[in-house]
């Protein structure tokens, strides 16, 4: 992952990350799509404030959460929310997803949610997460992505980099995405990609997608109020390991 200590949190304490992002609906939907029901271990790998997996444990009396992100300003957030469930339920820390600090085949499920584009090198998340979950065990991994070609990755990076300069992002195409699971033994079973829309297009990152040609690709649209809009892509994949 990205230094840590080069990150801004844009999204821990955001009420409008939440409200885009964090849907009660978007929190259903995921914690379906787990099968929690069939399951005592989770690890929330980038846990951030904890939306998804404070709601799983919720949902889930008998379900362990192990939650990790980079952040300590995510972690303060996510004891904060967390006050309110029952002691023991939760492992939670400091740590990079790359480097987790939960035993080999120690769950059975793995949520990964909005962090692998912030991840330089792919492949030691997917290996990471193919090492702790247990034979069987299932993945959902959920990102923004590339829908077109690999090179469309460096203009996305360009693209946030005019709203956040602190770090180069990493945008992968859904089949580089499946590949590099299956590499590391997580056989996807399902994939979705969808598009969402971005508010507030600031007046460079207009600049940048006319200057590429990417007005039609993205929907640049100016909405009533006068702002601009572009539509990019999520991607979630649900793997087992084998």
């Amino acid at each position: 992952m990205t230094d840590p200590s080069q990150l801004k949190d844009l999204w821990s304490n955001s009420a409008q990350y939440r409200a885009e992002c964090q849907t009660a609906d978007d929190v259903r939907t995921i914690l379906g799509l787990l099968e929690l029901g069939a399951a005592s271990t989770l690890a929330d790998v980038g846990c951030g404030n904890g939306a998804f997996s404070i709601a799983a444990a919720r949902a889930y009396p008998r379900l362990k959460v192990l939650a990790y992100d980079a952040l300590e300003s995510a972690i303060a957030e996510f004891e904060s929310a967390a006050r309110d469930v029952g002691s023991g339920r939760f492992e939670v820390g400091v740590a990079r997803a790359e480097e987790l600090p939960i035993a080999s085949g120690g769950v059975e499920r793995v949520l990964c949610r909005a962090v692998l584009h912030h991840v330089a090198r792919p492949e030691l998340l997917f290996r990471e997460m193919a090492r702790i979950l247990k034979p069987g065990g299932q993945v959902l991994l959920q990102a923004p992505c590339n829908f077109w070609e690999a090179t469309w990755s460096g203009f996305i990076s360009d693209f946030y980099r005019l709203m956040d300069d602190s770090h180069r992002r990493q945008y992968h195409t859904p089949g580089q995405i499946i590949a590099g699971l299956s590499d590391a033994g997580l056989l996807m079973y399902r994939a979705d990609c969808w598009t969402y829309t971005m508010n507030d297009v600031n007046e460079g990152q207009r600049a940048l997608i006319e200057q590429r040609g990417a007005a039609e690709r993205l929907g640049l649209r100016q909405t009533a109020d006068g702002r601009w809009a572009v539509d990019l892509y999520w991607v979630r994949v649900l793997a087992r390991k084998v």
